[in-house]
């Protein structure tokens, strides 16, 4: 069978709903609303876009990698835009329909893409169309007394989902929150590949937004600590990440406790491998910034930066986060390495190689690209 991948719109996910209720009546457009959010047309309907607390118990409700899983087990939203595993889209919805925030995001996809659905999908004797699906199993969405479950009215407005998904960024949901910190300019390039600067406020409410991400389990510290040190919200000068940016080139605005912080969230990912994480702690003692100016640490950490390059190397790379773009680290590096053999004497470099051995045992794990990716089990709040 020829499996006819249907050209997509540009994708856009269509995010809900929050902790506590809030109880709005909005008027909405069935056709659009500017960037401002002003009404350009001249027909409305009266809708309830009240947010709700989700009616499952907090044990039961799904993780954020959980819900995810559920529904792309569920519905193909990639090849015939139908429903793979019925049993599994009816846990899904159940979900979805009572307001269980990691599932919600996901149902609205399902709403965007059904129409997109592939007769060709139904000769695999398992794909199905949404549609379909609802004929044949409306009656089995019950709650967990056995009650008809109702599909909340939210579900019908296309037009408030930048509304409902700036609230719950706001209200801390760490799905949500992890997404908003990219609206706000970070990596854009110039015609020469050239990154370009972001101001202070976009950089402060992109932090602001991946702080409740990490609050609610995400490690994405990488991304934090680029947006805290550099004007450009980017560990790399350029879209090619040939050159790096360097520690001494931080934000002119950037606070010292906020500088400290940066270089302590560098050392807990250098704790799991990170290479970034590494160089910036070298630098950190290089420049006595973040860290108390110490040499003797800095081509310490400088070493460590070496051994864990060939501890990739040995594995093949396989565990290394975008390996294509560590030369420049590898240059910079060795810039800091022949400084540092220069102004130390043997026994400093002595001293820094018997630290070396102590910060060996400190590396946790050897798959940074494993544990950035990972999200710590938080009980999700309904």
């Amino acid at each position: 069978m020829n499996r006819t991948k249907i050209s997509k719109p540009k994708k856009f996910i269509l995010l809900i709903s929050s902790l506590s209720i809030i109880g709005l009546i909005y008027l909405y457009s069935d056709n659009s609303i500017n960037t401002k959010n002003n009404f350009t047309q001249s027909e409305y309907t009266l809708m309830d876009d009240t947010i709700y607390p989700s009616t499952i118990p907090e044990e039961q409700l799904l993780r954020i990698d959980e819900a995810r899983k559920l529904y792309e087990s569920a519905f193909d939203s990639g090849v015939f835009y139908g429903v793979v595993n019925p049993e599994k889209l009816i846990e899904f919805i159940k979900h979805a329909w009572q307001w269980d925030k990691n599932a919600m995001p996901y149902y609205y996809e399902i709403i965007l893409w059904k129409d997109l659905y592939d007769e060709e999908g139904k000769e695999d004797g398992v794909i199905m169309s949404f549609d379909e699906f609802m004929r044949k199993y409306r009656d089995k969405l019950v709650d967990s007394a056995g009650n008809p479950l109702v599909e909340p009215e939210i579900y019908k407005s296309y037009n408030l989902s930048g509304y409902l998904s700036d609230k719950l960024a706001d209200l801390k949901y760490p799905y949500f929150a992890y997404r908003k910190n990219w609206a706000y300019g970070i990596y854009e390039y110039d015609q020469q590949g050239i990154a370009r600067p972001c101001t202070d406020e976009q950089l402060e409410k992109s932090i602001e937004y991946l702080n409740y991400a990490i609050d609610g389990g995400y490690h994405r510290y990488e991304d934090l600590i680029a947006r805290m040190l550099f004007q450009q919200g980017n560990h790399y000068k350029n879209k090619k990440r040939d050159q790096i940016n360097k520690l001494v080139e931080h934000r002119n605005t950037l606070k010292l406790a906020d500088l400290k912080q940066a270089i302590d969230y560098a050392e807990l990912m250098a704790e799991h491998s990170s290479i970034i994480g590494i160089l910036r702690v070298t630098e950190a003692y290089l420049y006595g910034l973040g860290r108390e100016h110490d040499e003797i640490k800095a081509y310490a950490w400088s070493l460590l930066l070496d051994y864990t390059r060939q501890k990739l190397i040995e594995q093949g790379n396989n565990l290394a986060w975008d390996r294509n773009y560590f030369p420049p680290v590898w240059a910079y590096n060795e810039e800091i390495q022949i400084r540092l053999e220069k102004s130390l004497n043997a026994e400093q470099k002595q001293t820094a190689h018997q630290y070396l051995t102590e910060l060996k045992t400190k590396i946790i794990d050897w798959n940074y690209n494993k544990w950035r990716a990972q999200i710590d089990d938080f009980s999700p709040r309904p």
